[in-house]
């Protein structure tokens, strides 16, 4: 049976990132105070109402996206996850115009929990899988 980090972590990806996206579940899931770390951000997302426009771009820039959860392993007060990401470039997103190329991003997030909600999320992938079909290579 799934822990409380685990079912945190697929609302995150199933109902905040995922077509159509719910906003409200950010305020739900995340500490006020939540920090994520990841390759296409290099100052970091900080706080709940950044981490909501950080989304709002992938709204945006794929209306069609998915956020997948291969794998969790959860302990104390962490929990890995290693995903994917698919959809199609439709809106503009980091300054690119849409292309109509589709995306898949592999990756996996580490997530630190308090008090039942998610404070620090520090992704990895490789950024060539979403900046090349956009067209931000180089």
């Amino acid at each position: 049976m799934p822990g409380k980090g685990t079912e945190l972590v697929h609302a995150y990806y199933e109902q905040f990132l995922s077509a159509p996206g719910d906003l409200s579940v950010a305020d739900e899931i995340l500490t006020s105070d939540v920090v994520f770390d990841n390759p296409i951000s290099p100052d970091g997302i900080h706080g709940v109402a950044a981490y909501k426009e950080f989304a709002e771009r992938w709204y945006t820039g794929f209306p069609d996206r998915l956020f997948t959860v291969e794998d969790t392993v959860e302990e104390g007060d962490k929990v890995g996850a290693v995903f994917t990401i698919t959809g199609t470039h439709k809106g503009e997103f980091m300054g690119a115009a849409p292309t109509g190329n589709p995306i898949t991003v592999r990756g996996m997030n580490i997530f630190h929990l308090a008090g039942g909600r998610i404070r620090r999320v520090t992704a990895f992938f490789d950024a060539r899988q979403l900046h090349g079909p956009i067209g931000l290579d180089g």
